[in-house]
């Protein structure tokens, strides 16, 4: 294959991971506490917003909608793929506006640390858009996932 470059698995994984988005928070919640807030509809409307529903099952939906800069009405779907409950939970994730094959994926995994939890969110996958727009949208989505988690916490600490 003339002009192809072959790029070793573990180089393409390296730069991947320039690709995605991971913040962790630390709570007093428990378990089932954070995954409530995460998964149950009047528990994200406290933290996240009004129009959220994530359901814990495979093949559940994700759902978000939202309003942008511009005041234009936006949403952002996708499925569950996986979980385990009280502890992770991935599914995709896409815009409306996002060509129809883009598609990213996020995950939630909990985690014990003795008298605290923590929680982390990955989002990656953006790989799947041109350079600038992926660029754009991985700055603008870091900028979300920290107000969110921002929220989350102030959310669980203030149950606790």
């Amino acid at each position: 294959m003339a002009g192809s470059k072959f790029i070793p698995p573990s180089k393409k994984g390296e730069e991947s991971n320039s690709q995605e988005i991971s913040i962790t928070i630390t709570v007093k919640a428990t378990a089932a506490e954070i995954w409530r807030a995460l998964t149950d509809t009047d528990d994200l409307e406290n933290w996240w917003g009004d129009d959220v529903a994530l359901e814990p099952k495979v093949g559940g939906k994700f759902r978000e909608a939202w309003e942008d800069d511009n005041g234009d009405e936006q949403l952002a779907s996708g499925k569950v793929l996986s979980l385990v409950p009280n502890k992770s939970i991935t599914f995709t994730w896409r815009e409306k506006n996002w060509d129809a094959k883009a598609s990213t994926e996020c995950s939630y995994l909990i985690e014990d640390k003795g008298k605290t939890r923590t929680m982390t969110v990955t989002h990656k996958g953006w790989d799947v858009f041109p350079d600038k727009m992926g660029a754009k949208l991985l700055k603008d989505f870091q900028l979300g996932w920290k107000y969110h988690m921002q929220e989350l916490k102030a959310y669980l600490d203030d149950e606790g």
